[in-house]
């Protein structure tokens, strides 16, 4: 994987990444939310989720998200440890079950300092080619 470098170009598309959502991994998410206790919320529990009107347990939008920031760390390192931004809308459901897929594309390159600030829009895209989050992050390269 190549990481983020000035050279780069607006249009440069990072490699995709995809994770599997599972309940359990739901299940961990949010027995840290609610400091390690097991609660029957519309993320844990069908039944509960039936009757908010979800088709079954739904993942916490923070928890996918998660993945964005994780290939962003590996594609700015410090970059993004040290000025990286992260701007997303929660725009589908995401249930156990589901593959999603970190897409980027830089759509920018602004001189800020002494470093370069590149501008992806990035996405959550699940197994049907849908968009379950979408926005722009962006992290800083040297000039």
């Amino acid at each position: 994987m190549r990481t983020a470098a000035k050279d780069l170009d607006v249009g440069y598309e990072i490699e995709p990444r995809s994770y599997d959502i599972t309940q359990e991994k739901i299940d961990r998410y949010s027995r840290q939310v609610f400091y390690g206790k097991d609660t029957k919320n519309i993320h844990t529990d069908d039944e509960v989720a039936q009757r908010a009107g979800l088709p079954g347990a739904i993942a916490q939008g923070r928890y996918p998200v998660g993945y964005i920031s994780e290939r962003m760390l590996e594609f700015f390192g410090k970059g993004w440890i040290e000025g990286g931004k992260l701007d997303v809308t929660l725009v589908k459901g995401i249930y156990a079950g589901d593959t999603l897929t970190v897409k980027g594309v830089i759509t920018d390159k602004i001189p800020e300092g002494q470093t370069i600030r590149l501008v992806l829009d990035v996405c959550l895209e699940n197994q049907h080619g849908e968009q379950a989050t979408a926005g722009s992050a962006s992290g800083l390269v040297p000039a």
